[in-house]
């Protein structure tokens, strides 16, 4: 007998009270001797033993009754061992990776695994529940019978055994009252499996649920693979060679000569098509280049395939893709002169955005001294002073930097704006204009001091182009200003939510332009006392980042610091769509897609904050995983999907090394009925029974308490 609130037994002791009470009415009886009662003796001493008889029947009925309240609140219980072939359900979980698409006994592997999940489901009776499942990277389980599904046409996914007992697990916990068993039909690929500890500990199987393993591998397999197709970068400039590097690994034991491969690249339009061969050492890797020249500009695509017939076909082919593009043009805008570019305040700025790392760097020797360096960004700067405002196109010119708010006049500041509505990305660096060492200087027709006046002031506000109500600057104190917080899950702060890569806490800044924060800005840093530090904000078609405190040293020496170039590239390459996984993005098969709906931007530069959703094809519900190998384009991302490399390995695992492995109970592979007998552990309460014995218990002790003396 079992018990479902076992804490109420502790009330047990109080079985004890009718004891106590009972050894109290004793003490309290005292003898008097009466002589008219004399003749009375003989009368009580008649009824003397059947009042003993009843102080003993109520003390033990006193106890019964305090035993059948605790147990009728202890709620006891006892276990169903009864069980019908009804009761029984068995799990068949039928391994569907991409190693289970090598040749089997009749066909593939997956082919040879359905006809011994079909002999296992025949192994019970007709009244036993039979629950299907298919399983690679994630279980997909399946009803109806094996007779009415077929082995799918191609295996590509991963091994993870951990998720296909987990689910087998959980859906036998589902219906306790049930005799069930697992059966397991892989390879045994030794890739599915990760960390002995781990998996234990994840998975935590009843010792009481047997399961059987069934091994349908090949004793070797030989086995060549493509384990890494990649370019030197995502973005390639169109006046360098673009060259694809590929990497094969031979899981064999005997060496393969002259194997052949062809790599394609193409944009649509134009494709690219090369060919060589290899010699490849049995379980060694070899790395060879694809050179495809220089290519037009564009998103290119590459296909690598191994011209060869070995076990496993799924890892003979392999993608990847680049763009080919010249260095973004960014024009620079300086309210001073070129006369002063060695002190103007764009210098800092554009030798940031020229020093962009070699991502797509491009050396050509002019002549023996003199070495041109293409980085991300083409930095062209104009002084307003000397060349005044040139016209601009957001398609030309995708993206401005004003090194000074205070040194732009109210005509370019109408004009900046048009710009941004149409589609054009601004960056806007704080500032209160320009001094020279008379004082007050007249530029380009607005009149400069050391504060930001309120003519330039206005029309930043009445433009939009402001992120808030901007304030007049502050300066530190003995302490400068220093950056509080950041919002290190945009995509343009990513690379400094980790201190040790770079903590822009660490900079410091004299004087900072406070702002008032609209609604529709989005504040990505801030200074101390809550001040905004970087805000992103859009306006029609585009964006603008402010940063506010200056782009050079005149309110503090923050461009000497190491941090200086990594946030100006973020910054500009966040604008342009350059950050984050970018346009072209890899997955494996059975990673998961996006969530929701898919987005696109209005142009194809324009950055993720401003996004329209898109119906999917037909109207019908996107998939959850990628489930095909190849190139799919979602919105204005690139996804290239290729095979998890880990199954290209044929490793594998005995049935044995399996339990062992995930410290399962084995069963018996031979019996067809399921030995171990579950107990159900909500049947046959008794609480209904110990409620009438309760009753009557309490009834009886009221008699006898009545009609018994002490």
């Amino acid at each position: 007998m079992n018990f479902i609130q076992t804490g109420f037994l502790v009330g047990g002791l109080a079985v004890a009270i009718p004891v106590l009470v009972h050894l109290l009415s004793r003490w309290q009886v005292r003898r008097v001797e009466l002589g008219t009662m004399r003749f009375l003796r003989e009368v009580m001493q008649d009824g003397a033993q059947r009042r003993k008889i009843r102080r003993w029947l109520l003390l033990l009925t006193r106890m019964a009754t305090v035993a059948a309240l605790v147990l009728l609140f202890a709620r006891p219980y006892l276990p169903e061992t009864v069980r019908r072939d009804g009761d029984r359900m068995r799990v068949i979980l039928i391994d569907r990776s991409a190693s289970m698409g090598m040749p089997g006994n009749s066909g593939r592997l997956i082919d040879d695994a359905m006809a011994r999940a079909a002999e296992v489901a025949g192994e019970l009776g007709s009244d036993a529940t039979i629950r299907w499942a298919w399983f690679d990277a994630a279980v997909e389980p399946f009803d109806g019978s094996l007779a009415q599904l077929s082995a799918p046409r191609s295996v590509v996914g991963d091994t993870n055994y951990l998720a296909a007992l987990s689910w087998a697990r959980d859906r036998v916990a589902a219906d306790p009252n049930v005799l069930a068993d697992v059966v397991l039909i892989s390879d045994l690929q030794q890739s599915g499996l990760v960390s002995d500890a781990l998996e234990v500990a994840a998975l935590r199987m009843p010792k009481t649920l047997p399961i059987r393993v069934i091994d349908v591998g090949r004793p070797a397999a030989n086995n060549l693979a493509l384990q890494t197709v990649s370019m030197s970068s995502k973005r390639i400039d169109p006046n360098r060679d673009a060259t694809a590097d590929v990497t094969l690994f031979n899981f064999g034991t005997l060496p393969m000569e002259e194997v052949p491969l062809t790599a394609t690249a193409t944009n649509g339009s134009r494709s690219v098509r090369l060919k060589k061969s290899i010699n490849l050492p049995g379980g060694q890797a070899q790395e060879l280049s694809f050179d495809f020249g220089k290519l037009e500009s564009g998103t290119w695509q590459v296909t690598v395939q191994l011209d060869v017939a070995d076990d496993l076909a799924v890892d003979n082919r392999r993608m990847t893709a680049f763009e080919v593009a010249q260095p973004a043009p960014v024009l620079v805008i300086d309210g001073g002169s070129r006369d002063e570019s060695r002190l103007a305040e764009s210098f800092y700025l554009a030798a940031a955005l020229r020093q962009s790392k070699g991502e797509s760097t491009l050396k050509t020797e002019k002549d023996d001294d003199v070495t041109e360096h293409r980085g991300l960004f083409e930095p062209n700067v104009v002084y307003l002073f000397d060349d005044g405002l040139p016209e601009l196109n957001f398609q030309r010119t995708p993206l401005v930097a004003v090194t000074d708010s205070g040194s732009v006049t109210a005509q370019s500041i109408q004009r900046l704006e048009h710009y941004v509505s149409a589609g054009g990305r601004l960056i806007v660096f704080a500032g209160d204009g320009s001094d020279d060492a008379g004082g007050d200087t007249l530029r380009s027709g607005t009149l400069r001091s050391g504060t930001l006046r309120s003519a330039t002031l206005d029309a930043w506000q009445q433009s939009g182009l402001a992120p808030g109500e901007l304030g007049d600057p502050i300066r530190s104190g003995a302490m400068p200003f220093q950056i509080a917080s950041v919002n290190a899950d945009h995509a343009m702060l990513i690379p400094f939510g980790d201190p040790q890569q770079g903590d822009l806490g660490r900079l410091s800044f004299n004087q900072i332009l406070p702002v008032n924060a609209a609604p529709q800005t989005h504040v990505l840093a801030r200074f101390e006392q809550d001040h905004p530090a970087l805000t992103r904000h859009a306006l029609g078609q585009g964006q603008v980042v402010w940063f506010l405190s200056s782009a050079d040293t005149s309110w503090g020496n923050w461009p000497t610091s190491p941090l200086y170039l990594p946030l100006v590239h973020q910054m500009a390459a966040d604008l342009l769509g350059l950050t984050g996984e970018g346009k072209i993005r890899f997955r494996s098969i059975g990673d998961e897609r996006q969530s929701g709906p898919v987005f696109v931007t209005d142009n194809a530069e324009q950055n993720r904050d401003s996004v329209r959703p898109v119906s999917t094809r037909a109207s019908q519900p996107a998939q959850l995983r990628f489930e095909r190998l190849g190139f799919e384009q979602l919105g204005d991302a690139l996804y290239v999907v290729n095979s998890a490399s880990k199954e290209s390995d044929p490793t594998r695992v005995s049935p044995e090394q399996f339990v062992d492995h995930f410290q399962i109970t084995a069963a018996d592979s031979e019996a067809a009925e399921i030995a171990e007998t579950v107990q159900g552990e909500h049947q046959h309460e008794l609480w209904p029974w110990l409620a009438v014995a309760a009753i009557v218990l309490l009834t009886a002790e009221f008699s006898l308490a009545n009609r018994t003396s002490a």
